[in-house]
């Protein structure tokens, strides 16, 4: 099975390093956007921001041009940004191979559309053949790096292509659980958690101690749900997935990007210094112009009142 894992982040980067550890007698292959970084993957097996101490193994190959590695790809690992899925697609779709396997890593929400990468797929790709999936659950890239235990969860409609991701993806210590419920569901699931994590950050670094933030959390968590249906939850909310909980809770008091940015817009007061922190950190925090777009939204509503206090006082005080 030839696999190409497009874009590689820090938590793209571990799941690189597992997959080429899982299989050492198999090439993978890699494109990275920006040609710096992709240089120094290519000529010192390292990437230049994150874990610089792990070196990839030699079986993965990078590559500059990912049209011509594409007719032949079984499996494509999509871990770009949700707003660039479409652009991307438009631009690759005539090399896919029919019935590739897209499996997606980004935890994202267009942020134009408020579509998840399931929607903006249909869309791109409506009269291709292509199976889909999606790997999810707490799972920092640190501790993927550092081989710590994993819970993750393959959602897709066939039980078929969860048996062959797992096969691919699981070890001893990263445990593959398979789901076949709606998986749009589970897109909205990762992507809100990060308005979640940003909220929690935030109190947590007001020295707020474990019962304060516990109040905090479960006061947001009945307008947090209510988000899922604005945005198109199917059916009925069923929180008690343990998808959904674990990665909820490692992004909420782990340490994660979004986590993170709560900290900082504490500390800094100034939502365009703490972002352009993060960039100097090469860290991105997916869900700080995204609220901007569910905030036109709710603004006139009043069943939204934390989100909309969240926007206004917390990460725009000056709008």
């Amino acid at each position: 099975m030839k696999t190409l894992i497009v874009w590689v982040g820090a938590f793209w980067f571990a799941i690189l390093k597992h997959i080429s550890e899982k299989h050492p007698d198999k090439t993978i292959y890699a494109y990275e956007k920006n040609d710096l970084v992709s240089s120094y993957l290519k000529n010192f097996k390292k990437h230049p921001y994150f874990f610089e101490w792990v070196k990839l193994g030699k079986n993965i190959i990078f590559v500059d041009k990912i049209e011509d590695e594409l007719k032949d790809v079984d499996l494509l690992i999509l871990s770009l940004p949700c707003q660039f899925v479409l652009p991307f697609f438009q631009d690759i779709k005539k090399y896919l191979k029919p019935w590739l396997t897209i499996l997606n890593l980004a935890k994202w929400i267009n942020n134009k559309t408020l579509h998840t990468v399931w929607d903006d797929l249909k869309i791109t790709l409506k009269w291709i053949s292509y199976n889909y999936a999606c790997l999810s659950g707490g799972m920092i890239a640190s501790d993927i790096v550092k081989w710590s235990i994993i819970w993750a969860t393959v959602w897709t409609e066939s039980e078929a292509l969860w048996n062959t991701l797992k096969e691919y993806f699981e070890t001893p210590i990263f445990v593959v659980n398979f789901y076949t419920w709606k998986i749009k569901n589970s897109e909205l699931a990762w992507a809100l958690k990060n308005i979640f994590a940003i909220f929690t950050g935030y109190h947590e670094w007001l020295w707020m101690w474990a019962s304060s933030l516990g109040y905090f959390f479960c006061e947001y968590y009945t307008e947090y749900k209510r988000l899922f249906t604005l945005l198109g939850w199917n059916n009925d909310i069923k929180f008690n997935r343990f998808a959904i909980w674990w990665d909820l809770i490692a992004t909420c008091f782990w340490n994660s990007r979004n986590r993170y940015l709560g900290k900082l817009v504490w500390e800094w007061k100034n939502p365009t210094e703490v972002l352009e922190q993060m960039k100097a950190e090469k860290k991105i925090a997916e869900w700080y112009e995204t609220l901007k777009w569910i905030y036109e939204i709710i603004k006139d509503r009043d069943d939204f009142p934390i989100t909309k206090e969240l926007w206004k006082k917390i990460l725009f005080p000056n709008k």
